[in-house]
């Protein structure tokens, strides 16, 4: 029962502690942040070497959908930082 009761206590401050965009869409996962920059590399290369509607287009999504999905990684890791920082320097954990 206690253990039982501890986890859910758990599971309720790891669902305060995630911010709105984890919980929409849940945590970026490294690579799928190199995929899509790779991607978006490809398709601008394909863009300069071939120009066409389709290319030109695909060149200015990615790299769009790309910097989405670097700025996400960068503000969950930002934000595991400091919560790292702040459960360090809480005095009424120690």
């Amino acid at each position: 029962m206690s253990a039982e009761r501890s986890c859910s206590l758990t599971h309720m401050t790891d669902m305060n502690r995630r911010s709105l965009l984890e919980r929409l869409v849940g945590r970026p996962l490294p690579w799928v942040v190199w995929a899509y920059s790779a991607l978006a590399v490809i398709w601008v290369v394909l863009a300069v070497i071939e120009p066409s509607g389709l290319h030109t287009f695909m060149a200015i999504v990615w790299p769009i959908l790309a910097a989405i999905q670097i700025s996400s990684a960068w503000y969950v890791r930002r934000q595991e930082r400091n919560r790292a920082g702040t459960a360090d320097s809480d005095p009424g954990t120690h």
